[in-house]
């Protein structure tokens, strides 16, 4: 029998033994659910949807014309792939120099319209980490008593049939401990947040559907969390395996998602730069906090970029601080703000998944009790962490702009013509538009660096100098190049700390947020003067 024929005959066996799984699934004939939607027949799928650099990747049901072996296209990478002599799936390697974040999977020379395959690819360092996990607190109970049992009975109906990698990551992951939960919020109590169970979706496991797009809950920040301790096992396989059994009631993430995003007048000090180059911003930010998540807390900031730091051929080795100095930044625009550090990346600089949402939880949960708040996160990375977009969205909610640093050129390193090169969060910022008006301010601004030199968008922002690289454009430009201390600090990160302030600024003396748009006109000053002088 070939592997596609055992397929066939494993997924008719395995329809008939859902109708068995009662406590792990929705029971049989019920009608079709929001949350996962079973592929049609014979309609091509990724699985796992999320995987890192190397890892194993396979399409199910590949178009009829696709050949044993060949070819297939991940951004503007090339893999070959096979066929898996136990199930028949097309299996490829996902390319070492793949870009990350979503990229589109493409057979080579096959015309292939309305496939529309996606890969999200994890960053090298996420490739086998721990992983976060979210759920509200009134469905944690149920996920707990029929983790192990889902697993294993995916595991059983899998062996045999599955690819044995695959399978592996099923057996070593229905052996792990589920971590303890702990409110997202610090002084809750799981029992007080019990949130409304959403409905358990149908899963038909043969199939590999792929999960709808998870929706926001409704009061995320009232989850529970935790860190099950799954390092060495594929994330990516993780992740999906986790999705599917559970069905969006699990929300999933790795354990570290981004990182700190990294020149002429040497001499002058950065309010000679703001005063020269914003024309001297008025108002101060009085009575406004500007949360700065980044690699610093109130009281120190471990940071060092190590090896070499090349400014205009001048190197400058193991240059110390981030996080502090974009607060700094930011409080050179906005003297009358107050600055609230949250450590949120470690001295190496990888930033906790889980410490980012915790924080902007936190904020989101100051702001409904009063006052003004900005946040500034000059941190990012590839992978659309899921817990990092619904906190921000209760932040944008709690009336809480946030600028985020667009990213580096070196976020782009080895990319080729075709492939995407992904920053997050800066990459929603057209979501968090405040309506679907032209030119609508948003909540989230997606902040370049703009070049003091050239006085135009800077060389070292993300994709300047990758020609074919698909980036989206940022929703706005600053200054980003500062001394501190005889020391270059430049790129997005100190970009995004001057809008921060500006909007400190303007909420101090206006309410809601600014239009911001993206000025790239050469020669032309990249911040609006009637946001950046509003106040008196």
């Amino acid at each position: 029998m070939t592997g596609l024929k055992r397929f066939a005959v494993w997924r008719w066996l395995v329809a008939g033994l859902l109708c068995v799984l009662g406590a792990v699934m929705m029971a049989c004939g019920s009608p079709g659910n929001p949350g996962v939607k079973p592929p049609e027949e014979g309609q091509a799928r990724v699985f796992p949807l999320i995987a890192a650099p190397g890892d194993p990747v396979w399409l199910l049901d590949a178009p009829r014309a696709a050949s044993p072996q060949g070819r297939v296209r991940v951004g503007g990478q090339t893999a070959e792939y096979t066929t898996d002599p136990v199930s028949g799936w097309l299996r490829f390697e996902v390319p070492q120099k793949a870009g990350g974040g979503p990229q589109p999977v493409e057979f080579v020379g096959l015309p292939s319209p309305g496939l529309n395959l996606n890969l999200t690819v994890l960053p090298p360092e996420s490739a086998s980490q721990d992983t976060v996990l979210y759920a509200a607190a009134a469905d944690l109970a149920d996920i707990q008593k029929t983790y192990r049992d889902r697993l294993n009975r995916l595991l059983a109906d899998c062996k045999g049939s599955c690819p044995p990698e695959l399978t592996n990551t099923i057996e070593r992951l229905s052996a792990l401990k589920l971590p303890e939960f702990q409110p997202l919020l610090s002084g809750r109590t799981t029992g007080k947040q019990a949130l409304a169970s959403t409905s358990r979706p149908e899963l038909n496991i043969s199939k590999f559907p792929s999960p709808a797009p998870q929706p926001q809950p409704s009061q995320f920040c009232g989850q529970v969390a935790g860190v099950l301790p799954s390092s060495g096992l594929r994330t990516g396989q993780v992740i999906s395996l986790l999705n599917l059994l559970f069905g969006g009631r699990l929300g999933t993430d790795p354990s570290t998602s981004g990182h700190p995003t990294q020149a002429p007048y040497q001499n002058e000090p950065p309010s000679a730069i703001i005063k020269k180059f914003l024309d001297g911003p008025t108002g101060n930010g009085k009575g406004v906090v500007i949360h700065v998540l980044d690699t610093a807390s109130n009281a120190a900031d471990p940071f060092v970029m190590t090896g070499d730091v090349n400014y205009y051929n001048t190197i400058y080795k193991n240059r110390p601080y981030h996080g502090s100095i974009a607060g700094q930044v930011a409080q050179v625009v906005s003297p009358g703000a107050a600055l609230d550090y949250q450590q949120v990346c470690d001295k190496n600089g990888d930033c906790s998944t889980l410490a980012t949402v915790k924080a902007l939880c936190a904020v989101a949960e100051e702001a409904r009790k009063g006052g003004r708040h900005v946040v500034n996160f000059s941190a990012g990375g590839p992978y659309p962490a899921l817990g990092l977009l619904w906190a921000l969205r209760e932040v944008a909610a709690a009336g809480v702009p946030t600028a985020a640093s667009y990213g580096n050129s070196d976020d782009c390193a080895g990319l080729v013509p075709g492939d995407r090169c992904n920053h997050f969060p800066a990459d929603w910022s057209g979501s968090f538009a405040t309506s679907s008006a032209l030119n609508a301010p948003t909540m989230l601004l997606s902040v370049a660096g703009w070049d003091i030199g050239t006085l135009q968008m800077a060389t070292y922002n993300r994709g300047m100098l990758s020609p074919g690289v698909i980036t989206p454009l940022p929703s706005v430009q600053a200054p980003g190049e500062f001394w501190f201390n005889r020391l270059p600090y430049f790129g997005s990160s100190f970009a995004a700390p001057v809008v921060s302030g500006v909007l400190a600024n303007w909420m101090a003396c206006k309410p809601g947020v600014p239009v911001m748009p993206f000025v790239n006109t050469p020669g032309q000053l990249p911040l609006p003067l009637s946001v950046v002088r509003a106040c008196p």
